[in-house]
């Protein structure tokens, strides 16, 4: 089994337990080790052959038999019997936006529904508002949710699936008879949902790629195998293609198979002719007198026009960044120490990394009081002794409280090099109240950067109720910054807000909301979405020098 699938049994029994209203501690334990097997470097099948399972984090003697009979039978007798206590239906429910252990359990126990499809008709019904602790506002946010989920039901992050795709690739490339492959479709493109993976492969010998593909672990069913391509199944039920060209036809082949569709009709509105002999994409645009166009770019936004006029933007890369603006640390939900973020933050080549843990007043994620603010940057003070090259911020990821004050008291965020406002509490305001709250945090002078503006969680919560254009006229009037958080499960702001805001004159920060020392990577994502939002490298803040960001933050108080 992979470390992904691992991970996932043990986050399923210990939702399991939570339903069951088991020891907290078990149930923390279980969280605990799925997390750290989850962002494990290694494969977990050569950590059980070296007998090193032991020295995962949070893993003990319990479940580390249960992790080696994972590995051993590909199946855990205690997983399975916890399933049968337990009505499937009921870790389904789990992803509607909003609905939590205790309210699935009550619905489950006062009306008997086991599944999604009993859970939507018990709310079109309207039996859910005479619960005890209900009304009709759960009723339409668990319509509302149910239908978000059925709306992408065949769509996965671009976090989850782009792994997948990036392993299977390097497999393929590393078969002898294979000269060229590359991901193509909507991963290469970068959407932040994808329904499959799809890789291009060029190839003399077609029958021993087909031949070999077949017996790759990670492929769980081959449904079709024919002539010029293979589809299946991998791991998770996600769908694959495997396009097969002879070397002639791959820059081609490559170049339809990336789309969009859009894209596409918009270059060849006749259709696309056949293409041949072509040998880079580069060519194929200039055959059409275009600057060649970027794979995120590719959906048909006005990119062709740009390209005619020569006017396509030079686009932020990965190594412009030079520093990560908001990240946690173990002293609050993190799961990594100081010093270890700073040693991976320095292996990333970043000059700066600001440690931005949760304020006070959420406590479920181990917030700071002042007095453990104050600790924190003791610790940062005398880490930042035995680096020459590299340096820790001091700040704050504070809490944007309901009537949009912070959580923090002015004279201690003066204090502080970087203050990320956030909304965690109260995603149901009206739009006018939501709009509001924002707009207090962003005129407020000691905040310099909003975080994960809209809120959203790609297939699993949506977006607050806001009015974007006047917060974006605030943002601009402010000079204040606006995050791109990294993270795949939010990729917020997304590519289009991204591009507005930089219209108007508003910088971006890439950040990756590190919660594990490995997470600072996550910055691959962002990187991705500001590329869709067309963004260069003077767009974004944490591309300048860490004395550049420490007189802008300054100069904008």
């Amino acid at each position: 089994m992979t470390n992904r699938e691992i991970a996932r049994t043990l986050d399923h029994i210990a939702d399991i337990l939570e339903f069951q209203e088991e020891n907290p501690f078990k149930i923390k334990a279980y969280r605990q080790a799925a997390n750290s097997i989850y962002h494990l470097d290694e494969d977990i099948q050569y950590l059980y052959e070296k007998d090193r399972l032991g020295e995962i984090p949070g893993v003990g003697k319990a479940i580390k038999s249960k992790i080696e009979e994972l590995i051993e039978k590909g199946s855990l007798e205690y997983y399975e019997r916890l399933l049968t206590e337990v009505p499937p239906g009921l870790l389904d429910m789990l992803a509607i936006p909003g609905v939590g252990h205790k309210t699935i359990k009550m619905l489950y126990e006062q009306l008997g529904v086991t599944t999604r499809d009993e859970l939507l008709q018990a709310a079109k019904e309207r039996r859910i508002r005479l619960l005890p602790g209900m009304g009709s506002k759960t009723e339409f946010s668990i319509i509302k949710g149910i239908e978000m989920l059925e709306q992408y039901s065949q769509k996965n992050t671009l976090g989850f699936v782009l792994p997948m795709g990036q392993k299977m690739l390097s497999f393929i490339k590393g078969l002898d008879q294979v000269s060229e492959a590359s991901l193509a479709g909507s991963i290469r493109r970068g959407r932040p949902l994808v329904t499959d993976i799809d890789i291009v492969v060029a190839t003399d010998d077609e029958a021993a790629v087909r031949s070999k593909l077949a017996n790759y672990r990670e492929i769980k069913q081959v449904t079709e195998s024919q002539p010029g391509h293979i589809q299946g199944f991998l791991q998770f039920n996600i769908p694959f293609e495997v396009i097969l060209h002879t070397p002639g036809e791959y820059c081609p082949g490559l170049f339809l198979a990336t789309g969009s569709k859009q894209h596409l009709a918009r270059l060849f509105p006749s259709g696309p002719p056949r293409l041949e002999g072509w040998n880079s994409e580069t060519d194929i645009y200039a055959s059409l007198g275009l600057d060649y166009i970027p794979p995120e770019l590719r959906e048909d936004q006005g990119e062709v026009e740009a390209a005619a006029a020569g006017h396509l933007p030079t686009l932020i890369q990965r190594q412009d960044l030079q520093g990560d603006l908001h990240c946690h640390s173990g002293w609050s939900d993190g799961a990594s120490k100081l010093a270890e973020l700073g040693e991976m933050a320095r292996d990333m080549q970043y000059s700066y990394l600001a440690i931005t843990d949760h304020s006070r007043s959420l406590a479920i994620s181990g917030g700071l009081n002042e007095e453990r603010l104050a600790a924190q940057g003791e610790e940062i003070d005398r880490l930042n002794q035995t680096w020459d090259d590299f340096m820790f911020l001091k700040g704050t990821e504070v809490d944007i409280l309901r009537d949009g004050s912070l959580d923090y008291d002015a004279e201690l965020l003066e204090q502080l090099d970087v203050v990320v406002a956030s909304v965690h509490t109260n995603f149901h305001l009206d739009r006018k109240k939501q709009t509001e709250r924002i707009i207090q945090a962003i005129k407020d002078e000691n905040v310099d950067i909003i975080g994960h503006l809209t809120g959203r969680l790609l297939n699993r919560r949506p977006a607050y109720e806001l009015d974007l254009e006047e917060i974006l006229a605030a943002a601009a009037r402010s000079k204040i910054i606006l995050e791109i958080n990294s993270h795949p499960d939010r990729l917020d702001i997304d590519a289009e807000l991204a591009r507005q805001a930089r219209d108007m004159g508003i910088k971006i920060a890439v950040n990756s909301d590190a919660h594990h020392k490995n997470d600072l990577r996550l910055v691959h994502y962002g990187i991705i979405n500001a590329r869709r939002g067309w963004l260069r490298k003077e767009d974004v803040i944490n591309t300048e020098s860490r004395e550049a960001i420490m007189a802008y933050l300054k100069n904008n108080e």
